[in-house]
Formats: C-alpha cells, structure tokens, sequence
C-alpha cells in the first residue's frame, strides 16, 4: 500500500467514525422527542393531542414551545390533571400572542 491509500483509508475510517457518532447522537435526540411526547400525550385529552399534532404540522415551533411548557408544569407539580382542547386552545393563543412580532412602518 502506498502513502496515498493509506491516507485516503484514515480520511475513509474518519469519515466512518464522525457518521456514527452523529447518527447516535441523533437515535438520542429522537429517544428523547419520543419521551417528552409520550409524556405530553398523558397531560392532554385526545382531542387537545389531535389538536397539538395538528398544530404541530403547520407550526412545529409552537408546537414545541407548548410540549416544553407542560413539561415544566408537570415537573413543577402545577399540572394536576389532565389539560382539556378549550385548555391548549387558550394555551396556544398566550404562546402564539407572545411570539408575534410587532412591525413599526415610518415613512421618511
């Protein structure tokens, strides 16, 4: 073998090693998403959960923010039953108000 292929074979094995380890890491990261939502889906009725997932579809931030908050609260000890559509409905609107931006327009 030469000084080239034994170069190219160290890149290739680096290569290798960097594609597994961000592949593990992300197998974690979707462990982890499956958790919160097994845990989000718990917290809500199946009509808020069809809601969420629909929410989800168009606005996959929101839809986070919102899973974050009910972890908070569950794990804060705030939530103490289960969260109804009307419920995540208000939810929606308070974290969707808080996200909208207000635009000044001057004409000069």
């Amino acid at each position: 073998m030469s000084a080239e292929d034994r170069a190219l074979k160290e890149i290739q094995e680096k290569l290798m090693a960097e594609m597994a380890a961000k592949q593990s890491k992300e197998e974690e990261v979707a462990k982890e998403l499956q958790k919160i939502d097994a845990l989000v889906k718990q917290l809500l009725t199946n009509e808020a959960w069809q809601r969420l997932k629909r929410v989800e579809l168009v606005k996959p931030d929101l839809a986070n923010e919102v899973k974050l908050y009910l972890v908070q609260l569950y794990t804060a000890g705030r939530l103490a039953r289960r969260l109804t559509d009307d419920e995540l409905k208000a939810l929606l609107a308070q974290l969707s108000e808080r996200a909208k931006r207000d635009f000044n327009i001057r004409i000069v």
